[in-house]
């Protein structure tokens, strides 16, 4: 009877303790929300202005150089 009472008691305290830590990790998360929801839109730290854009992302700039010829003897090695 005794163990009974005991695995009740152990049930109470792991399902409060689940409870309360749930509940501190869903506040959390709503801070954290909560602050990039203000630090997207607050304009003091917008650090560059929005420009209008026709909906098209801007190409990324041409890449120049290449492979060194060590890198190319590599890729031709494990073509093989």
């Amino acid at each position: 009877m005794a163990w009974e009472i005991l695995a009740i008691w152990a049930i109470v305290i792991l399902t409060i303790t689940w409870f309360v830590r749930d509940e501190k990790r869903l506040n959390a998360e709503l801070a954290v929300a909560r602050a990039a929801r203000y630090y997207a839109h607050a304009p003091k730290y917008r650090h560059a202005s929005v420009k209008a854009t026709d909906g098209a992302a801007p190409t990324p700039p041409r890449r120049t150089g290449g492979l060194t010829e060590t890198q190319r003897a590599f890729l031709k090695a494990w073509k093989r």
